[in-house]
């Protein structure tokens, strides 16, 4: 042995087996395919070992049998192979599946195909001769809220190589949007939206589909049509309940311009806004608001006669939050304020009515004395201003079926989405950008303020969507976040898909007696031939399908939005569609809703067909539930 060298004797000799390979550890066959294993046997210090034999073995004959290597399936089954060299053992597991019994498919990438009769039972793929990946999007083609079960297996599919989404455009990364863009308004928030939109509704009804009649009154109660600056005027601010119980506050004029009245609690707090900001506002709402919205969803109604919409800031709004809660109440339209105080026909009248087209609008409040959310006065000036055009949108929503189409309220679903639609469009008149331009992260970064202010609160309604597809539609009858996600997406997705300027689509779905969808389906009848149940199944494919580097048909794309790349700047800086994985070890199961999809991803290697069976529990997959193959590689 050489001075400060190893201690060969301690090694195992050289030629004596210490480990074995073998050339692949796993295997996928049909009945009476084979295929060969070979073994090499190590010593310790890792050089090949000649002229040894090897003993092979299987631990399942009736599935699969081996001689000299040569492995045959034998029946379906997963077997163990084995190889023994000099009592050291290496193995490798040998899965074997059924030949399918009927014509299996073969896809080109990026096709497209709705599976039908026994397909929809056992779909069998054919791998070809370079293999592919593939996804199963089952589509809920109705309306209902029920839920159905869905179960899914397969044989012979292997688990996909590719990421959910194409490689990210933007030089920006991972969470770069979290970090530009602020949260938004949280629980709480949809609690009072589901109060004020939806129970008000039910509290009001008199009027609606009765006496679509405009009230012949001069102005607003106890303010005349064109009030004088530095005037008072008693409001309820009691928000709480619709048209009982008022608690009259005293608000001042603040400020009168072409299409505004700026009222101001006297009991805001201190040090908050000045006539200056009011004025500011008013010349705002004029020029910026009133025109953005208008020019899409039409002109609002005059039932109090002074040609002008009632902004009203007061600490009533800000009351409405606590302290403690995530989120925070930015302001409102209340649709009991569109009703007279009184009138011939009691169920016409509303006694906590303020009798306005008006908005509610919080105060700043430097000391924090009633929660921390609004004592920024520059944050609650800027976004007061998405807030009027989210709003604006369901003024003219319902003043317009209450006294000019008679028509019933439009469902909660698609007025919050045109409502999420007018907080796009502020975005887009503050960016600059112009529709079906494909955005992309690094654009809306170089724009962070507009998106920040007007933007964000769709995107990530969206988000949350996308991370529970299978369970939230675009036409729940709900105002959920994920509900407003989709909604918006689907009015964005329609509208592009359409060749008129987009104000044609959005000012005719305002200017019928139409609802829902069947107001959906007369105004895109073009634009979406189908309606909304086909837009709702293009949107679900879309979802997978846009950017994704798949050559597919413009109405399976976004035009406007690279969601792809957009909602990867969130943290953790995926993609953020649910998506499944199918194997023959990891099948799926799971409900979903009318207007929910989901998306189960596998492969199929080289020389394989294999199957995934569908099903309903124990019964057939319902007529309404559509079962769409894509192959993405």
């Amino acid at each position: 042995m050489s001075c400060g060298g190893p201690d060969e004797g301690s090694l195992a000799p050289i030629g004596v087996v210490s480990t074995v390979t073998l050339s692949s550890n796993t295997a996928t066959l049909q009945v009476g395919q084979t295929v060969t294993l070979t073994a090499a046997p190590f010593d310790a210090r890792g050089n090949a070992v000649a002229n040894k034999a090897t003993l092979w073995g299987t631990s399942n004959p009736s599935v699969a049998v081996v001689a000299s290597g040569v492995v045959t399936a034998v029946a379906a089954g997963i077997a163990t192979i084995t190889a023994t060299v000099d009592s050291k053992i290496a193995q490798a597991t040998v899965t074997v599946t059924t030949p399918c019994a009927i014509q299996p498919l073969a896809l080109g990438l990026g096709e497209i195909r709705t599976l039908t009769g026994t397909q929809r039972s056992t779909v069998c793929i054919d791998g070809g001769t370079a293999g592919g990946e593939y996804v199963i999007i089952p589509f809920k083609g109705d309306t209902s809220s029920l839920t159905v079960p869905l179960s899914f297996s397969s044989t012979s599919t292997d688990a996909v190589t590719s990421p959910t989404a194409a490689a990210r455009l933007a030089a920006a990364p991972a969470g770069a949007m979290a970090t530009a863009l602020r949260g938004r308004d949280m629980t709480r928030q949809q609690a009072f939206e589901r109060y004020r939109r939806v129970d008000a509704r039910a509290a009001i009804t008199g009027g609606m589909r009765q006496n679509a009649r405009l009230p012949r009154l001069a102005n607003i109660v106890g303010l005349p049509a064109t009030p004088t600056v530095g005037s008072t005027v008693a409001m309820n601010v009691n928000v709480s309940e619709n048209c009982t119980n008022p608690k009259p506050r005293k608000a001042r004029v603040a400020a009168v311009s072409k299409n505004a009245v700026i009222l101001a609690d006297t009991a805001a707090p201190a040090n908050g806004f000045t006539d200056a900001d009011f004025a500011s506002f008013a010349t705002t709402f004029d020029t910026l608001i009133y025109p953005l919205d208008t020019t899409a969803f039409g002109a609002p109604t005059d039932i109090d006669g002074n040609g002008r919409i009632v902004v009203f800031f007061t600490p009533a709004v800000n009351a409405l939050t606590k302290a403690g809660d995530p989120g925070y109440i930015a302001g409102f339209f209340m649709t009991r304020d569109i009703f007279p105080v009184t009138a011939p026909n009691p169920a016409d009248a509303c006694g906590g009515s303020n009798f306005a087209e008006m908005f509610y609008m919080p105060v700043p409040d430097p000391t924090k004395s009633l929660n921390p959310f609004f004592s920024n006065k520059d944050s609650v000036k800027t976004n007061s201003i998405a807030t009027l055009a989210h709003e604006m949108e369901h003024l003219i929503n319902d003043t317009h079926r209450q006294y000019v189409t008679n028509a019933g309220w439009e469902e909660v679903w698609l007025d919050e989405g045109l409502a999420h639609l007018a907080e796009e469009l502020l975005f887009l008149r503050a960016s600059g950008f112009q529709l079906k331009s494909d955005f992309t992260l690094q654009a809306l970064l170089v724009k962070s303020f507009a998106v920040n202010t007007y933007q964000v609160g769709n995107l990530s309604n969206f988000y949350d969507y996308l991370q529970s597809p299978e369970v939230h539609s675009a036409f729940a009858q709900n105002d959920i976040f994920e509900t407003r996600g989709a909604g918006w997406s689907l009015l964005r997705y329609a509208i592009d898909q359409g060749q008129n300027a987009p104000e044609t689509y959005t000012r005719a779905l305002l200017g019928t007696s139409l609802y829902g969808m069947s107001n959906f389906n007369s105004v895109f009848v073009n634009a979406v031939p189908g309606g909304l149940l086909a837009a709702t199944r293009q949107m679900a494919i879309a979802n997978y399908t846009d950017d994704s580097g798949l050559a597919v048909d413009a109405k399976y794309s976004y035009l406007s939005w690279n969601f792809r790349d957009v909602l990867a700047g969130f943290s953790p800086g995926v993609y953020p569609l649910l998506t499944r994985a199918l194997t023959p070890t990891k099948p799926a199961a799971f409900p979903i809703v009318g207007g929910g999809a989901a998306y189960m991803r596998f492969g199929v290697a080289a020389g394989i067909t294999a199957s995934v069976n569908m099903s309903s529990g124990p019964n057939a997959v319902p007529a309404t539930v559509e079962l769409i193959v894509i192959r993405t590689k």
